[in-house]
């Protein structure tokens, strides 16, 4: 009498196809979580970066757009993690005794690389006054 020892090519392709379907549902909804996971990046970037333009506020009465005083990242001009590029513009400008000062700021993280996938969150804004929002409008990206 001949005993079998293994697995017949049916039972080794069924395992393959069930493991395919899992595959199929799992991979999209994995790297949805992660960038959204990511998202967290710009928002954490933004909000260090706004609470460092408020302390230069305490401090000269005006706004900086030189990113190197307020992005920690070792380039100057990326998020913490580096999934966003983050920019700085200056506006409502006053001038007191020759002296230029900007008293409104908009702090914007782009995403870039892997990043850039994300489509329901492409961009993060935050501006002096708090206002909070993103691109394109009305995802749930706050």
């Amino acid at each position: 009498m001949k005993i079998n020892k293994g697995f017949t090519l049916v039972e080794l392709m069924i395992v393959v196809a069930i493991i395919g379907i899992i595959a199929a549902f799992a991979l999209p909804a994995y790297n949805q979580h992660v960038q959204k996971t990511r998202r967290a990046d710009a928002r954490s970037a933004l909000q260090e970066a706004a609470a460092r333009q408020e302390r230069i506020y305490t401090e000269s009465n005006s706004y900086t757009g030189d990113l190197t005083k307020l992005v920690t990242n070792a380039d100057g001009q990326s998020s913490p993690e580096g999934y966003y590029d983050i920019s700085v513009a200056l506006s409502c400008s006053r001038t007191v005794g020759g002296t230029s000062y900007s008293s409104c700021f908009t702090l914007t993280a782009t995403a870039k690389g892997q990043q850039a996938n994300d489509t329901q969150c492409a961009t993060f804004t935050l501006t002096h006054a708090g206002v909070k929002s993103s691109t394109p409008a009305g995802g749930d990206c706050w």
